[in-house]
C-alpha cells in the first residue's frame, strides 16, 4: 500500500473529481471538483482511497469517458463476457470498498505530430489519428471496419 503523500509525482497532479460508489445502480458517480480540466483529454490519473493509492492509469479521452468505461464493469456484463476484466475488477472493487475515491490527474504536454500534412497536438497515438483521418475521408467504410 502506497500512501498518496509518499507518491513521488504527486506535485505534478491535481485533484479534479471524486468518485462516489453507487451500489444500488452498480456504478460510480462523478462529483466534479475542477470544472476547468474535467473535460480535458489525454491524462494520467491516480485513484486515492483514504490516502492510499488504489490505481494509476491513463486515458486518451477525458476522465468522464474513462469512468463511463469503468461503469461497464457490471456483474451481468461479466457473466455475459461483454466487458473487460479491468473494468469489472475496478468497478466491483470500488463498489465493495464503498468509500469516496479521489481522482488526481496529470496532463502531460502533448507532442506535435504530422498526419497527411496536418499537424496535431493531442493525446491520440499518431497511428490511431491516421486511421481516423483515413476512415473519415472514405464515403463508405470497408466491411471489416466496425469501429465508429
Amino acid at each position: 500500500e502506497l500512501d498518496y503523500e509518499d507518491f513521488e509525482y504527486k506535485e505534478k497532479f491535481s485533484h479534479i473529481c471524486n468518485l462516489v460508489p453507487n451500489k444500488g445502480q452498480e456504478k460510480l458517480d462523478i462529483a466534479i471538483i475542477d470544472k476547468d480540466t474535467i473535460g480535458k483529454k489525454g491524462l494520467v490519473y491516480v485513484f486515492v482511497i483514504d490516502g492510499k493509492v488504489f490505481k494509476v492509469g491513463h486515458t486518451i479521452t477525458d476522465i468522464s469517458k474513462r469512468i463511463q468505461s469503468y461503469n461497464c464493469g457490471k456483474v451481468d456484463y461479466r457473466i455475459n463476457g461483454t466487458n473487460s476484466t479491468t473494468n469489472y475488477f475496478v468497478l466491483q472493487s470500488l463498489l465493495n470498498i464503498n468509500r469516496l475515491v479521489e481522482v488526481h490527474a496529470h496532463y502531460p504536454e502533448q507532442p506535435s505530430y504530422d498526419v497527411f500534412g496536418i499537424t496535431y497536438k493531442d493525446g491520440f497515438p499518431p497511428s490511431k489519428r491516421a486511421e481516423k483521418v483515413i476512415l473519415a475521408s472514405m464515403k463508405k467504410k470497408p466491411i471489416g471496419c466496425t469501429q465508429r
